[in-house]
C-alpha cells in the first residue's frame, strides 16, 4: 500500500498524496499497480491509470504517485522488512539528504561555539557517515582550549537519518537542551549542546528545508482541494497538470533558496 497516512507500507509525506493512493501487489502474472481512487492519480510512465484498474508493472519502470516520482526495482527480499516499518519522517529525511550531498559546504550541517573560549567557530559536518572529533585535544575536528572537556569529549556523525551526537565517557559528560547525555542521542535544528564551558548552538539545513517544504506543502493543501472538489469532472486533467507545476515550482524555489544561501 502506498499513500500519506500512517501505517500503509510507503509513507510519502506530501499532501498531493492521498492517504491510501495506489496499492502494488503480486499476482500469477507478475506485480501488478493499482490507483485507489486517488485525488491527483497515479502513472505508470507517462500514461495515467484509470481508478481501481491494476496493471502490469515491469522492473525499472516508474510509478508517477500524485507529483511523486517511484521507480520499481522489483523483489528484493532482505529489503522488505526495512521498507514495512520506514517511518515517513525517515524516508522523507532520506530523500532530502540526498538533496543536500551535491550543496556546498556552506550549506552543511554544523555546530556553532555560542559561548566559550572557542566562541564564534564552527564544526562544519561536511562529509556524511563520518565521525567528527569534539574536544581539547589538537587532533579534534573542533578543538576546544576548555579546561572541564576530555581531550576526546564527543563524536558527531550526519546521515540521512540527521546529525547524532556520542558522549566518548568524557569526564564531565554532554547536555543537550540542559538535560545530560547518556550514550548517543539525535540532535535538532536549534538545540543547545554544551560541553564543559562550551555551549553549541545545532544548525541542520536539511531538517530545516524538510519543515519548510512541509510548511509550504500545507500551504497550498487547502487551494488544492477546492479546486478538485469545485472542477467540473471534464476540467480534472487541467486541475491535474496544474497541482504537478504547483508541486515541481513549490520544489524549484526551495532549492534554489537553499543554493543561494537564503536560509543562512
Amino acid at each position: 500500500m502506498i499513500g500519506r497516512h500512517a501505517g500503509v507500507t510507503i509513507e510519502l509525506p506530501f499532501s498531493v498524496v492521498s492517504g491510501r493512493h495506489a496499492r502494488l501487489f503480486r499476482s500469477e502474472t507478475g506485480y501488478r499497480i493499482e490507483d485507489l481512487g486517488s485525488a491527483n492519480g497515479t502513472w505508470l510512465g507517462r500514461r495515467r491509470l484509470t481508478a481501481n484498474v491494476s496493471e502490469v508493472v515491469a522492473v525499472g519502470e516508474t510509478i508517477g504517485v500524485a507529483g511523486v516520482d517511484v521507480v520499481f526495482e522489483g523483489e528484493l527480499l532482505d529489503a522488505q522488512p526495512k521498507l514495512a516499518t520506514e517511518s515517513t519522517a525517515t524516508l522523507a529525511r532520506r530523500l532530502v539528504h540526498d538533496i543536500f550531498e551535491t550543496c556546498p559546504p556552506a550549506e552543511c550541517a554544523r555546530l556553532v561555539v555560542l559561548e566559550g573560549p572557542a566562541q564564534g567557530r564552527e564544526l562544519v559536518l561536511a562529509a556524511s557517515d563520518r565521525a567528527f572529533l569534539l574536544g581539547r585535544g589538537d587532533h579534534c575536528d573542533l578543538a576546544l582550549s576548555d579546561d572541564d572537556v576530555s581531550r576526546e569529549h564527543a563524536a558527531l556523525e550526519r546521515s540521512a537519518q540527521g546529525i547524532v551526537v556520542r558522549d566518548l565517557q568524557s569526564k564531565n559528560g554532554v547536555e543537550v537542551e540542559g538535560q545530560k547525555l547518556t550514550g548517543s542521542r539525535t540532535l535538532h535544528d536549534g538545540e543547545i549542546v554544551r560541553v564543559g564551558d562550551t555551549r553549541l548552538r545545532v544548525v541542520d539545513p536539511e531538517e530545516r528545508y524538510l519543515r519548510q517544504m512541509q510548511e509550504a506543502d500545507g500551504n497550498f493543501k487547502a487551494d488544492l482541494e477546492a479546486r478538485h472538489f469545485s472542477a467540473p469532472k471534464s476540467h480534472m486533467p487541467a486541475v491535474g497538470a496544474a497541482v504537478a507545476a504547483t508541486v515541481l515550482i513549490s520544489l524549484l524555489v526551495l532549492v534554489l533558496a537553499l543554493v543561494f544561501g537564503a536560509w543562512k
